[in-house]
């Protein structure tokens, strides 16, 4: 692989997370409602965790509404760029693909436990050819390609 390839893609869609959160706040809420505690440390406690899963139920809304944005990702020959990210081969420990219908492929770095979010996209169109081209590069910078689940950081 000489040069450079290019692909179309976009983050994936993440439905399941933003509907489980937003029923994990409307129980705590619903928590807050049923139990009028006096004890002000369980009211903050309680308040605390509200806000932070409504940042979070926002952060993933706003993932939603943004993941049909398509950007594009170039397989160079020592470097692999997702967006405006680029990602030295020498730096990747594992490459993740996760389901078969509208894949979804994260890059894993070796200095991250999880996969950020920034190195998770899908192919937009012709999965196949860029899987392959990825599995390619893969190959020759002798990245591990896995077909199973991954755990991604918010």
């Amino acid at each position: 692989m000489e040069t450079m390839i290019g692909h179309k893609g976009k983050r994936p869609a993440e439905i399941g997370m933003t509907i489980s959160f937003t029923l994990l706040i409307l129980s705590w809420l619903n928590l807050v409602i049923l139990f009028n505690r006096s004890n002000r440390f369980d009211l903050f406690l309680i308040y605390l965790l509200i806000i932070a899963g409504g940042i979070i139920m926002g952060i993933l809304i706003f993932r939603l509404v943004t993941c049909s944005r398509v950007f594009v990702i170039e397989i160079k020959p020592e470097a692999l760029q997702i967006k405006n990210i680029e990602i030295q081969a020498g730096k990747v420990k594992k490459i993740f693909i996760k389901g078969y219908f509208k894949p979804v492929i994260a890059v894993k770095p070796k200095a991250n436990l999880l996969v950020p979010y920034k190195y998770c996209f899908c192919f937009s169109a012709k999965e196949d050819q860029g899987i392959e081209d990825l599995k390619e590069w893969a190959d020759q910078h002798q990245i591990e390609v896995l077909h199973k689940r991954f755990t991604r950081w918010l």
